[in-house]
């Protein structure tokens, strides 16, 4: 008898019984796409550093795509200082790194700081909090050297969170004068490139969410403010607020659009809304949040893929490090990628007609993820090695009470790279204690490999290749087995 299985369109699929994985499905995934070349199995591309170290060993903790205007933009990254003292803002259009130092005066004392910012009328408006020296002073900053700490922000209050709505600024889970973490404070209606907030002052220009409850993020889509605590969500038009949901977020950085879509992730998953009802879409892959901590997840959406960074996590027995799984919205398929470096942040960088995704990290260094179509792609992580495993799901072949016997099987790909194959038979309950057949290497499109016996009710295929080679192309293989009808 021949089974063939030649697509695997359906990506990861980590969260259910082996009998009801598909055949197009991936039963574990790392550092593999199924989503750019539909159906088959390639290896991801690695990131290059941009520009150098902004500083040793300090964490990159807030990474914007400050948009002054059209023709004008820069990324804007911080971290704290030498001495772990100060937080530091640095700038780059994409080399290498240049200081603002006005910032780490305005900011002195303040480290560990997550720092939040929003464009509005030709300025970048920057707030933040940390869980040791608490808030940072609310700033300004435009040009190359312009930065403030009264520019557009006098009388405005310290915050954890920024978002522009419409034609005002919104500040949310305020220090005035001592915690205020349910209230929403609200800009003044603009004046060329002035801003004020005397409407705050007033004791009109606010709004409060919820006196129990903490707001844990914003967000803006619909022609709507999204206000979210971590159990429920608030809707806002500038004339009306309504709780709408009791479906909350646990971290502001997980909010994200892709044009009618907004993302966000809380402890019970990913939740996707387009305004209406949310759902939640990380079924497939409930276990990477269930067993991570969603309140130190973030997020970036490139290329209508959302990317979510949850870390270390175990899963399935396996153990995932500098971990990000991936949505893409297209094909709504999930995937995994763990990384060389530890992340902190992640951003988004136009360039050249093109969104780039920037990986803020641990030692003080931010990265650009490279793509496919790039004249020069990388293959490495900065340099680094990067290892690449998918498993199938443990097939039966048609029959899961009669055993196989393997005859032949011939893989296909159409960039080998040395792809490694190999073979597991499911008989015990342990996955290190399963039979595993080495069945060699890939060197060409049709590879038929040697093997000596191969039998089971189940069989799966491993594949592993750890290198800074251009990546694999894998597309199936098609099996050739008899059945041993006695039980």
């Amino acid at each position: 008898m021949l089974k063939h299985y030649i697509q695997w369109l359906k990506g990861l699929q980590s969260a259910t019984s082996p009998f009801l994985v598909g055949d197009d499905d991936l039963s574990l995934m790392s550092n593999v796409n199924t989503s750019y070349k539909l159906g088959a199995i390639i290896k991801r591309l690695g990131y290059k550093q941009v520009g150098s170290t902004l500083q040793a060993d300090k964490s990159i903790l807030g990474l914007h795509n400050f948009r002054q205007n059209a023709s004008t933009q820069k990324m804007l990254a911080t971290c704290d200082d030498s001495t772990g003292d100060d937080t530091q803002l640095f700038r780059s259009t994409g080399g290498a790194w240049t200081e603002v130092t006005a910032a780490e005066t305005a900011w002195a004392g303040k480290a560990g700081i997550n720092v939040e910012m929003e464009d509005f009328i030709g300025y970048c408006f920057i707030v933040g909090w940390g869980a040791t020296d608490g808030f940072i002073p609310f700033c300004s900053f435009k040009d190359t050297t312009t930065f403030s700490d009264s520019t557009n922000v006098d009388g405005a209050l310290e915050a954890k969170f920024i978002k522009r709505y419409r034609d005002r600024l919104y500040l949310a889970n305020l220090n005035d004068g001592g915690a205020l973490p349910y209230r929403v404070a609200i800009s003044d209606l603009p004046s060329g490139s002035t801003l004020g907030w005397t409407e705050y002052q007033a004791d009109t220009g606010w709004l409060d969410v919820d006196y129990s409850e903490a707001i844990t993020g914003l967000g803006s889509n619909w022609d709507r403010l999204m206000i979210f605590t971590e159990y429920s969500a608030y809707m806002y038009d500038q004339s009306t607020q309504k709780k709408v949901w009791d479906i909350g977020c646990s971290n502001h950085r997980t909010i994200k659009n892709s044009g009618a879509y907004m993302f966000w992730a809380n402890m019970d998953g990913v939740w996707q809304s387009s305004g209406g009802r949310p759902i939640n879409i990380s079924g497939r892959v409930t276990d990477f949040i269930k067993y991570a901590t969603p309140t130190s997840f973030f997020a970036e959406v490139v290329d209508e893929e959302y990317h979510l960074y949850v870390g270390d996590v175990t899963v399935n027995g396996i153990a995932y490090t500098n971990c990000s799984i991936i949505y893409n919205i297209a094909t709504q398929s999930w995937r995994v990628h763990e990384y060389y470096n530890t992340l902190t942040t992640l951003g988004k960088f136009y360039s050249s007609g093109d969104d780039r995704l920037y990986l803020g990290c641990s030692d003080g260094e931010v990265m650009e993820m490279t793509k496919y179509q790039d004249t020069t792609p990388v293959y490495s992580d900065d340099g680094a090695n990067i290892s690449a495993l998918w498993e199938t799901k443990a097939f039966d072949l048609g029959d899961p009470s009669i055993e196989k016997n393997i005859q032949k099987i011939k893989f296909y790909a159409d960039k080998a790279q040395g792809l490694g194959i190999k073979a597991m038979i499911i008989d015990k309950n342990t996955r290190a204690l399963n039979k595993i057949v080495d069945l060699g290497t890939l060197k060409s499109y049709i590879t038929s490999p040697n093997f000596k016996s191969l039998k089971g009710n189940f069989i799966k295929f491993i594949g592993t290749e750890t290198s800074k080679l251009p990546y694999f192309s894998f597309f199936g293989m098609s099996v050739l087995f008899e059945p041993n009808t006695k039980l």
